[in-house]
This record gives C-alpha cells, sequence and structure tokens, in this order.
C-alpha cells in the first residue's frame, strides 16, 4: 500500500484552516485537515463527547468532522456503546482509486501520477 505524501505542508495548512474557520470542500485538501486533526486522538477508544471536544478545540464544525473521520475511514464507532477509535492514519494511493470524487479532487495535485 502506496502511502501519500502531500505536495504541500499539511501543518501550516491546518493552522490556516483553523485560524480561518475553513473546513475544504475539495476532498483531497479536506483529507490533509483530517490526518492533522487525527494527530490529536491517541489509540484508545472515545465517547461522542469526547470526540466532540477535540474536534471543537479547531472547529466549531465538530459533527461534520466526526461524520468525515467515519465516512474516510478514519475511525471506526459502534452504535451501541457511542464509541469511537482512530484505524488510519494515512492517505493510500488505493484510498483516493476508490472514490470516485476524491479521485477528482486529487487529480490537479498529481498524487497518482
Amino acid at each position: 500500500m502506496e502511502i501519500i505524501k502531500f505536495p504541500f505542508n499539511t501543518g501550516e495548512f491546518f493552522k490556516k484552516c483553523v485560524k480561518h474557520k475553513n473546513i475544504p470542500r475539495n476532498d483531497f485538501e479536506k483529507q490533509a485537515l483530517l490526518i492533522e486533526l487525527l494527530k490529536n486522538f491517541e489509540d484508545k477508544k472515545y465517547l461522542e463527547p469526547e470526540v466532540n471536544e477535540v474536534i471543537k478545540r479547531f472547529f466549531e464544525d465538530y459533527s461534520s468532522l466526526r461524520r468525515e473521520l467515519i465516512n474516510f475511514g478514519y475511525m471506526q464507532r459502534d452504535p451501541y456503546k457511542g464509541e469511537y477509535w482512530v484505524v488510519k492514519r494515512e492517505l493510500s494511493k488505493e484510498d483516493i482509486r476508490k472514490n470516485t470524487l476524491l479521485k477528482k479532487h486529487a487529480e490537479p495535485f498529481k498524487v497518482l501520477e
């Protein structure tokens, strides 16, 4: 599995998004934000309010970002226990190829070439 190296500084990108309260619409750029956000989570199980609190330190729209972490496969959740946990912290070329919209948004960055 080949891991993507973002063609921009993801830490600086994250800081800029936080400063401007901006969640990127471009799904490829959003991956950089989500991966940086994951650096604030340990390898343990979290209850939903705990996940919300971590995200709220950076963004008001914690529910959308929590959903995106699940939808893009970075976290999983047990709906019966209300628990969340990190399952991956990187983006692979295969992840991009499997998601049509993400693949389209990644094209200008030429990461699949």
